[in-house]
């Protein structure tokens, strides 16, 4: 393995090392993420604390990548957790350690029908394919989109959580009222969180601009509406 490249952010790597999408080394990672996520959510749960543990491994996780940042001196506005999937590290925290109830069913459900389609697309369209795959960064997100991944099965699998119809309108209002200072955020610092500001290459908002131009924001809002909806009727037809 070649480890010149490895503990080097995107900045400081030479151009076209990336491993590519739905290449071999993509493949492999998807795979490899497959077996954590059946791992992480089939392990057995007698005391209740499997939840939280991985709740806190994503906090945790986010933390590690930071400090690493920081020590490389490439820390910047980039990498606020103001991504859906960096968001979702407090959606989930909130979750572990609430008490049952209303909010707790009611996070439960955004994680089930708005993050886990999320972290689904995170993996499977990755922002990171530039990266060589042996490099920390594209490590890291990975593993830790696979843990973002087994939380909410874990909500669907082992808890018996289905979302309803009738509480989808609480998903739209979390991504409304994420949206709006988040867009304000992107046009302080040019900033691509929720892939509001520019149609990300290599993912289904660039066929969504290429098919609308101007105006593929509205065909990002339909689809992800009809994700949501999806999803929705999916897990509630699961037994």
């Amino acid at each position: 393995m070649d480890t010149q490249y490895f503990w080097l952010e995107r900045e400081d790597l030479p151009a076209g090392i990336g491993f590519g999408l739905f290449t071999k080394q993509h493949v492999f990672m998807l795979l490899l993420c497959a077996a954590v996520i059946l791992l992480l959510v089939w392990l057995p749960d007698t005391h209740k604390r499997k939840l939280p543990y991985m709740a806190a491994a994503l906090a945790a996780g986010n933390l590690l990548r930071d400090i690493f940042l920081m020590q490389i001196g490439r820390m910047s506005a980039a990498y606020l957790p103001l991504h859906l999937c960096s968001f979702s590290i407090f959606i989930y925290l909130l979750h572990a350690f609430l008490h049952d109830g209303k909010w707790k069913n009611a996070l439960g459900e955004i994680g089930l029908v708005t993050l886990l389609p999320g972290a689904l697309c995170g993996v499977l369209f990755p922002n990171w394919a530039d990266y060589p795959l042996w490099n920390f960064m594209s490590l890291h997100s990975f593993l830790w989109h696979a843990v973002l991944i087994a939380y909410p099965l874990t909500l669907l699998v082992r808890e018996k959580l289905r979302p309803q119809l009738r509480h989808l309108w609480q998903s739209i209002l979390f991504l409304i009222l994420l949206a709006i200072p988040v867009s304000l955020i992107n046009r302080k610092y040019g900033t691509n969180y929720l892939f509001l500001n520019w149609s990300e290459p290599g993912t289904p908002l660039e066929i969504l601009h290429s098919l609308l131009g101007d105006a593929w924001r509205w065909g990002y809002f339909g689809m992800v509406l009809a994700v949501m909806l999806i999803t929705c009727l999916l897990e509630r037809a699961i037994p």
